[in-house]
């Protein structure tokens, strides 16, 4: 026998759901100004397509396997022999530079036994300003409590140090670049950023890249990983002559978060006299999802007949553009991407539902 439960207290309780959520978001825009006085310039600001209110908690397995992971992805990328293994070097990565790259990003998939999966690498994350409101929010702390700000500041500080030989100047000077910025989803965490920068003594301005010209430290969040078009020539002279430290840049973005490198850690022929620590080896096949060459797998008529079980990407993509999933491509979208040079295959990981 089914019970319905009456529909008063089905209202009361939907009422009550959106009050929460409601309070939630308020707390997050009184948050985020304190944070960032810039924003109560903006339109209002839709929170709700920026972050959620519900909380997921993952088994802690999932954090360990993932921390493991990122940390020897990080100690296998600088070893010599692993540069070596990685030629020919884009020539915008020709001179490595002395800093490395701030707000890296490990895109995971997980699974309900408490796996995590790395679907890609990525150099010039967003989001972290925003996670970190919300994160505010539920521990009731203020800016000035919250450790992990702290941390970022001292990242950027340490990349600007490197990058000057162990100095500092006096009050840095930091360009916030993209490209069309006063379009992206994620303007709002541009303004923040600015205002966050400024209230920890630097000079921030948000610049479109093409337009970039001088800064002691450029924040990247451009998808043009190499700088490779032609508005972007500018940036490109001024990496390659070293006028600013660039961070993320395209140097880390050519040793870990280039999707080729998702096709060699998958090659147990790439691992051989690498000089990876058997640990390390580990912990990275253990989060791998196997990704491919197209000619890797087969034929054309092959590849077909295992699409369900695979997923295509370019390997230049992010943001999950022109990405497809083997089960829904049609026969048309399977020929092109079959004659497209830039396409990899991966296994299909879905992610936990």
């Amino acid at each position: 026998m089914t019970c319905a439960a009456p529909a008063g207290k089905k209202a009361t309780s939907s009422y009550s759901q959106n009050n929460l959520y409601h309070q939630f978001y308020k707390q997050i825009q009184d948050t985020a100004r304190k944070l960032s006085p810039g924003l109560s310039e903006l339109a209002e600001v839709s929170w709700d397509h920026l972050l959620s209110p519900l909380e997921l908690k993952l088994p802690k397995e999932v954090h360990n396997n993932a921390l493991a992971a990122i940390e020897a992805f990080y100690r296998v990328s600088r070893l010599p022999s692993y540069v070596k293994k990685l030629q020919p070097v884009p020539a915008v990565c020709a001179r490595p530079p002395a800093n490395r790259s701030v707000l890296m990003a490990y895109d995971f998939h997980t699974n309900e036994a408490g796996q995590c999966f790395l679907v890609e690498i990525n150099t010039n994350a967003s989001g972290f300003l925003l996670a970190s409101i919300m994160q505010m929010v539920k521990l009731g702390q203020t800016p000035e409590q919250f450790q992990p700000l702290n941390l970022l500041m001292e990242s950027f500080k340490s990349e600007l140090s490197l990058f000057n030989g162990g100095t500092l100047p006096a009050q840095p000077h930091v360009a916030i670049i993209d490209e069309n910025i006063l379009e992206q989803k994620m303007y709002p965490e541009f303004v923040i950023y600015k205002d966050w920068f400024e209230r920890n003594g630097w000079r921030a301005d948000l610049v479109e890249a093409k337009d970039f010209v001088k800064a002691d430290l450029v924040y990247n969040r451009t998808t043009d990983f190499y700088f490779d078009e032609e508005p972007l020539a500018n940036l490109r002279r001024a990496y390659e002559n070293r006028e600013a430290c660039f961070s993320p840049n395209p140097y880390e973005y050519w040793l870990l978060a280039d999707k080729e490198r998702l096709i060699q850690l998958s090659d147990a022929s790439f691992w051989s006299g690498l000089g990876a620590t058997a640990e390390d080896q580990a912990a990275i096949q253990n989060v791998l999802i196997p990704t491919f060459e197209k000619n890797a797998i087969g034929t054309a008529d092959e590849i077909w007949d295992q699409r369900k079980t695979l997923f295509f990407k370019p390997k230049q993509s992010h943001g999950g553009k022109s990405v497809y999933r083997g089960e829904s491509v049609s026969r048309k979208v399977f020929e092109r991407l079959m004659q497209e040079p830039d396409i990899l295959i991966q296994k299909y990981q879905p992610a936990q539902r």
